[in-house]
């Protein structure tokens, strides 16, 4: 399948991804609100922790996210047979990587967060809630392989389906299991781990059965039983190590920012948690878009008509800008009522309110710097997006710790370090764009 620069197949493209990246915010907003009501402490180890497993889970979406690069070129180039060859070879690859990360993160973790947590009560939350969210991560990484697939080949509307049942799964079971609704058992953290868990398991199962029944991808045989072509397996992980990398610095700072605000208090990192909420549901219309982009702008590439690359890339800006800017109205005329929707301690609400602001100037930065990043990923150039990532990195953790420990500043100056992070991305970005290296790059 070839994809065009139009305004209308970068909607169509990205609506059903920015649907399906809803689902998993809808339930992390159903995770804060339900714990919210069980307790501070609940509430702040579970937006932790969560972080934390999104950490081995980014290695699987990197993996992932490199082999969508191939698809999405081969798609372009029009070769069909290549396509089910690299998504057999990437389902070989996430099952291998599933299997070992479960055990790391099983045998490690209370070493890990023993050193990043001080609070004890905080700490022993966080241990009973990933308990039970580990049992994921394989199907997880199982996910991903279709989402590749879907995504690289721009049929991206069954990643909404999968997304909107993990959704009503997960949501059914928070109310039960964390609450001991419907006769189930009363489990509070625990519970929420144990419906995350559940949810993906279904979600996964849906995902299966649509593939092995879907008519439009059996001429890429991809269930079909092929030895593992270990040139090729190399290759996908030369273009995904930059990638796993960069989601593995991304992920991991954000869980050392978080880790940060902790010291300054439970209270502030509950703050920072409804926070964290809403910036990624209000971030994702720039999601979307920077999938659909990387998407493009592969595809496109594989069809040599370069001079569309930066058409998608600024095309798919314009659209990721206006769907964000028009939501984040509702936080500049209603933040105490949305905030009100998360927790109802008044000391909360108003230490979210003070940074508000700040919050949606971070947002609209994310929706355009994400979609010019990601367009960059599309042209295959991993290796300068990873250097890219760890330097912003760099600076917008050691804004973060200077502001928590040495200049004692409120949390509004804390999260203004994110604002800083998505300006230096947009402006090598755009450089790099300007520069026309990527046009040398291969995949």
């Amino acid at each position: 399948m070839q994809l065009k620069a139009t305004y209308g197949s970068i909607w169509n493209i990205a609506y059903p991804i920015i649907l399906g990246s809803l689902a998993p915010n809808v339930i992390g907003l159903m995770d804060t609100i339900f714990l919210g009501r069980v307790g501070e402490i609940e509430q702040g180890a579970c937006g932790l922790i969560s972080l934390y497993y999104l950490v081995p889970v980014m290695l699987g979406l990197g993996l992932s996210r490199g082999a969508q690069i191939l698809i999405a070129r081969r798609a372009g180039e029009q070769r069909d047979e290549r396509i089910g060859i690299v998504t057999s070879n990437l389902l070989f690859m996430e099952i291998m990587g599933a299997l070992a990360l479960f055990v790391v993160v099983t045998l490690f973790t209370p070493y890990i967060l023993y050193i990043f947590i001080s609070s004890q009560a905080i700490y022993d939350a966080s241990l009973v809630y990933l308990e039970y969210r580990v049992y994921g991560l394989p199907f997880s990484f199982f996910a991903f392989v279709a989402m590749a697939l879907y995504m690289g080949i721009g049929r991206t509307y069954i990643i909404a389906w999968v997304m909107g049942i993990s959704c009503i799964v997960n949501v059914f079971l928070d109310y039960a299991l964390i609450f001991g609704a419907f006769g189930f058992p009363e489990m509070g953290i625990a519970g929420a781990g144990l419906a995350s868990t559940i949810a993906e398991i279904v979600a996964t199962f849906f995902a299966l059965a649509y593939m092995l029944t879907d008519k439009h991808i059996k001429k890429y045989n991809i269930f079909k039983f092929r030895k593992p072509q270990f040139r090729l397996i190399r290759h996908i992980t030369v273009i995904s190590s930059p990638l796993m990398v960069q989601y593995l610095i991304g992920m991991g700072g954000w869980f050392v920012f978080l880790s940060l605000i902790e010291k300054m208090g439970e209270r502030a990192l509950a703050i920072s948690v409804v926070l964290k909420i809403i910036y990624t549901f209000y971030s994702a219309p720039a999601w979307g878009f920077a999938s659909a982009a990387n998407s493009i702008v592969s595809n496109i590439i594989g069809q040599r008509k370069y001079k569309q690359v930066l058409v998608a890339i600024n095309r798919s800006t314009i659209l990721s800008f206006v769907t964000t800017v028009v939501p984040c109205a509702t936080l500049v005329f209603f933040p105490e009522l949305i905030l009100s929707v998360f927790t109802k301690d008044i000391a909360v609400i108003e230490g979210a309110k003070s940074v508000i602001l700040v919050l949606i100037m971070v947002i609209l930065a994310c929706s355009i710097s994400n979609v010019i990043f990601n367009g960059i990923m599309g042209t295959g150039a991993t290796f300068f997006s990873l250097v890219t990532e760890t330097f912003s990195m760099f600076v917008y953790l050691g804004y973060a710790y200077i502001i928590v420990n040495a200049l004692h500043l409120s949390l509004s100056f804390v999260w203004g370090s994110e604002f800083v992070y998505w300006l230096l991305l947009v402006v090598i970005g755009v450089a790099y764009l300007k520069s026309g290296k990527w046009k040398k790059v291969t995949v």
